[in-house]
């Protein structure tokens, strides 16, 4: 009987497979924000979730069977992301649940992984020789691997850090800044020498101190230092000797306010991305303080949305690298600077609506065809 009635819900099943199943055709949309007609700053570039990008789906069967995504994947995929960085044409992801490292070569998506001996890693930083340096939290140092992913050294001990968490390195300086969310400082060490060099605040809420900062970095015009004062809900700004510059942000829900900020990040212009994983967006700021804009949202499929949104990391082409952490993926987008602009005319004009092939009807459409593919995969 039992069999009976599988059989009868797998036939049953595939019957109504082939009755409602559509296939929805979207020409390809180029997702920027803010949406057209105002004009572009951010544009949409793909998604990662681990081993070749692999895509697993479950039939009728897997599901009678009980069968899981995770059991039917063949590729270790990305679980719960937290630090995130590019280096030499690659992406690294740290994951935080399974305590590896992804290594993401972005021309060929191949994936390698890259941290042995790690047991609570959650920063990742590069210098100018491509070492590696990951910060873990159990351990309570920086662990250092050569560009062939060998363990080297490590920087700091129990003795001097509580958590590290957060990092980022000035190659101009040869300096590592390592977030002690516990300790509530910023701690700076020499890359050559491996020595601290400074200590920056203290646990407070008076300008210049912390209160469980977690992510630090670096704005290459100035060298400056920006930290995200968790917990303080806001956003500090200092000099590359640790003077105190200013401040901007406070707790509450509306546009330019925190209520969880976690990563943060600079473009070549100057403007600060600060992720907040209440919100699941981004606010962009320029280097006062003031909003500009922002872009994300809480959803599950949805390229440019975020639930449990964490570490960001901009490069020096500003692209721009967020982990979303409940999802297991890694978004990357691309900051429409000036020089992108000189760069990609074409491009630009395709994005802006400037060419002519984009108007208000057919954005209308566009929007709803998304909508209805992306309602279709959430549903599934």
């Amino acid at each position: 009987m039992r069999i009976f009635f599988i059989f009868s819900f797998i036939v049953v099943s595939i019957l109504f497979q082939g009755c409602f199943s559509k296939e929805v055709k979207v020409e390809k949309v180029n997702i920027v924000y803010p949406s057209f007609p105002d004009e572009p700053r951010i544009q949409y570039l793909e998604t990662y979730r681990g081993e070749n990008n692999e895509k697993v789906e479950l039939n009728t069967l897997d599901i009678i069977l009980g069968e899981s995504i995770e059991n039917k994947s063949k590729n270790p995929l990305i679980v719960k992301p937290y630090g995130v960085t590019i280096d030499n044409g690659k992406l690294y992801a740290v994951d935080t649940a399974t305590k590896m490292i992804f290594v993401i070569d972005e021309k060929t998506k191949d994936v390698s992984f890259i941290g042995d001996g790690l047991s609570g890693p959650v920063g990742i930083a590069f210098d100018s020789k491509g070492f590696a340096y990951i910060s873990d939290t159990r351990r309570k140092a920086v662990m250092v691997y050569n560009e062939k992913g060998k363990l080297l050294t490590a920087i700091g001990s129990r003795l001097e850090f509580a958590q590290p968490t957060g990092i980022a390195i000035d190659k101009k300086l040869n300096r590592l800044y390592v977030a002690d969310t516990k300790g509530h400082k910023i701690k700076v060490f020499d890359i050559e020498t491996k020595k601290m060099l400074l200590e920056i605040g203290k646990r407070g809420h008076a300008d210049g101190e912390f209160n469980f900062p977690t992510n630090v970095a670096i704005d290459s015009r100035n060298n400056n230092l920006i930290v995200s004062d968790t917990q303080n809900f806001r956003v500090q700004i200092f000099d590359k000797d640790g003077k105190f510059i200013r401040t901007f942000g406070k707790v509450g829900t509306r546009p330019g306010e925190f209520t969880r900020p976690k990563g943060i990040g600079v473009d070549s212009e100057g403007h600060i991305y600060v992720t907040d994983s209440a919100f699941n967006n981004v606010q962009v700021f320029d280097d006062k303080g003031t909003l500009l804009l922002y872009f994300g949202g809480a959803g599950y499929v949805k390229p440019g949305t975020f639930r449990l949104i964490s570490g960001l990391y901009i490069d020096e082409n500003d692209k721009i690298i967020i982990a979303d952490g409940f999802t297991g993926r890694i978004q990357t987008f691309q900051y429409l600077s000036e020089k992108w602009k000189l760069s990609n005319p074409e491009k630009y004009k395709e994005l802006s609506g400037l060419n002519g092939k984009i108007n208000k009807e057919e954005m209308r459409i566009k929007k709803e065809l998304e909508k209805e593919l992306y309602n279709e995969a959430e549903n599934k």
